[in-house]
């Protein structure tokens, strides 16, 4: 994998309120032992779902680190504390996390001589080392690592919320899917044109959306130029002020509306509550207008094909 520039997206990850539940001390033991399936083009492990987070072991340099399956990465993400006790060699920092909140980040290229995830193994992975301590707080453990795309370029990735189960498969190998919606990417992060009626009698405005796992509690996350825009502004208006993430650089503020129509590929949302913010770096630095999050698809599955340039989603409610 190529590195990431110094200003590229790496991450939206855990754009989430933080609920008092979430300021518990969980139980954060790993297990290692999770069985790939028996199909030489298939490995799945198991994972755990923690405030909507994708939440697993993996190895990085053969000892075990909980980690966090991030679609809105573009690289292999350790925390710097994590970082120090693996003795990764960090380099001069290489600029800023355009992420959320007012808090810059700083981000240290590093090298994983191996990761493992599962029966699956990298090899001289290359990845950043940030402070991923306001993702921590905000989560209520530990994150001592984001898998972003890496994991993801070379397989047909399924996150089966249902089942709790999440699946590699070799290129052409996956599941198959109804009504694929088209992707493309910037900075290896997945990218989906959608629609959105804000009111009934109105226009569709045209948006493009990251597809991150990481944004927990909203279905649909929006900043960028629309937020900026006089639809997004009259959607300010006419919703309600409240915290409506938490970032790598602290809490983001916004506001939540009701609008009237979404559309992704096939799929139509009828009355879809949206979050809108100005308080997301990355929007801007991606230019995009926002994301889709957890809340959409953890009913069911969700998967990814980069190769194919294809995004599945299960029946969404319309």
């Amino acid at each position: 994998m190529k590195r990431l520039p110094a200003a590229a997206l790496l991450t939206t990850i855990a754009l989430a309120q933080q609920s008092p539940a979430q300021q518990s001390s969980p139980d954060t033991s790993l297990n290692i032992e999770a069985p790939p399936s028996a199909r030489a083009d298939v490995t799945s492990i198991d994972f755990e779902v923690r405030d909507n987070l994708v939440t697993f072991p993996v190895l990085i340099n053969d000892k075990p680190q909980a980690a966090v399956l991030d679609s809105g990465a573009g690289a292999i993400v350790v925390d710097d504390k994590a970082a120090a006790q693996l003795k990764l060699d960090a380099a001069a920092s290489d600029g800023e996390v355009a992420g959320a909140g007012a808090q810059a980040q700083r981000l240290r290229p590093v090298n994983l001589a191996s990761m493992s995830v599962g029966s699956l193994r990298f090899e001289n992975v290359p990845g950043y080392a940030v402070n991923l301590e306001q993702l921590s707080l905000s989560a209520g453990y530990p994150i001592n690592v984001l898998l972003g795309a890496p994991v993801f370029k070379d397989h047909v990735v399924t996150v089966d919320y249902q089942r709790k189960r999440l699946t590699f498969a070799a290129s052409g190998k996956g599941p198959a899917c109804s009504r694929p919606i088209p992707l493309e990417f910037v900075h290896d992060i997945p990218v989906v044109v959608a629609e959105l009626r804000p009111t009934p009698g109105a226009a569709p405005v045209r948006l493009r959306l990251l597809v991150d796992l990481g944004t927990r509690h909203h279905a649909v996350l929006l900043g960028g130029a629309f937020a900026r825009s006089e639809a997004g502004k009259a959607l300010v208006r006419a919703g309600v002020p409240q915290q409506v993430g938490h970032g790598t650089g602290g809490a983001v503020q916004g506001s939540v509306a009701r609008t009237a129509e979404l559309r992704l590929g096939a799929h139509r949302i009828d009355e879809p509550q949206v979050a809108l913010t100005t308080g997301v770096g990355a929007f801007d630095a991606a230019g995009v207008d926002g994301s889709l999050g957890a809340p959409l698809w953890k009913e069911g599955a969700i998967t990814f094909d980069y190769q194919a340039k294809q995004l599945c989603l299960p029946d969404l409610p319309s």
